[in-house]
């Protein structure tokens, strides 16, 4: 646990080299990293890696139940200036964690020195607004994301087609998972906070306008089967991103980080060679 000044923050720190930094998407803790085998790709290839839980999951605080990216943002360059780091670090995000980094490099366009955005730049489609006033109802209303609601909204979206069309074995694994993963909360607050955060990004309607802004080296990765943020999302944000690039994984849905590591970590770590060594 690192304490910023600002939020105390649960951090597994490793590796030497340039240092590159994880950023989570929705209640994702850091050892998810180490699952999708990205972590220990990154020590093997001579990075430094900084791999951290967002406010609201364990360990870290959950200060409030209201919070926005800018605030994820400020959380991770409190922590960066914290570990006084030798050069400027590379990002690397997932969903929510990309919406943090698109939010920093155009921000600070010479803090950081490349940025991997994994499925999360793009405009919000009538689905993807759809799924937020949906979440924000059910907060408005109960307080809480219900669980049973949030695992079928993970299936939905998480996995591809063809394995929920064929009960395929990994949809009862992702069951299982989604019905553990309120113990990666610190509170009710902390999932209630991301959940606010991603809403009010997602209804920005001058977010899309910033991406101009960024001026280090990026790559849009985004999955074939992704319905909420995919690959004609990710196209346009990266013809906004003057360094930008595109990555389509095949076969994926949203959760393509996880269930298609095997094409995502050798991309990642080939972008990070070539633009942050």
């Amino acid at each position: 646990m690192i304490d910023t000044g600002r939020i105390r923050l649960g951090v597994d720190r490793r590796g030497e080299g340039p240092p590159v930094i994880l950023v989570g998407g929705t209640g994702m803790p850091p050892i998810a990293w180490d699952v999708a085998g990205l972590t220990p790709a990154l020590v093997d290839s001579g990075f430094e890696v900084i791999a951290y839980a967002s406010r609201g999951v364990v360990p870290s605080d959950a200060p409030s139940p209201n919070s926005t990216v800018a605030d994820l943002g400020e959380d991770l360059t409190s922590l960066v200036d914290t570990l006084s780091l030798d050069r400027p670090p590379a990002l690397v995000g997932y969903s929510l964690g990309s919406f943090t980094i698109e939010h920093l490099l155009s921000t600070y366009p010479n803090h950081f020195s490349a940025g991997v955005l994994i499925a999360g730049p793009g405009p919000t489609t009538p689905l993807l607004h759809s799924v937020v006033n949906s979440e924000a109802a059910l907060i408005d209303r109960l307080g809480i994301l219900p669980a049973e609601v949030m695992t079928m909204q993970t299936l939905l979206t998480a996995l591809p087609p063809t394995a929920l069309a064929t009960a395929d074995p990994l949809v009862e694994q992702w069951a299982s998972m989604s019905a553990y993963q309120s113990d990666q909360w610190t509170s009710s607050d902390g999932e209630v906070a991301q959940a606010r955060a991603s809403h009010a990004w997602l209804r920005d309607e001058e977010r899309m306008d910033r991406l101009h802004r960024i001026a280090v080296p990026v790559l849009a990765v985004a999955f074939e089967f992704d319905p909420l943020l995919g690959p004609t999302q990710a196209q346009s944000a990266v013809d906004q991103i003057p360094g930008g690039e595109l990555c389509v994984v095949p076969g994926a849905g949203h959760g393509g980080v996880m269930t298609h590591a095997q094409q995502v970590v050798p991309r990642v770590i080939d972008f990070l060679v070539k633009h942050h060594s």
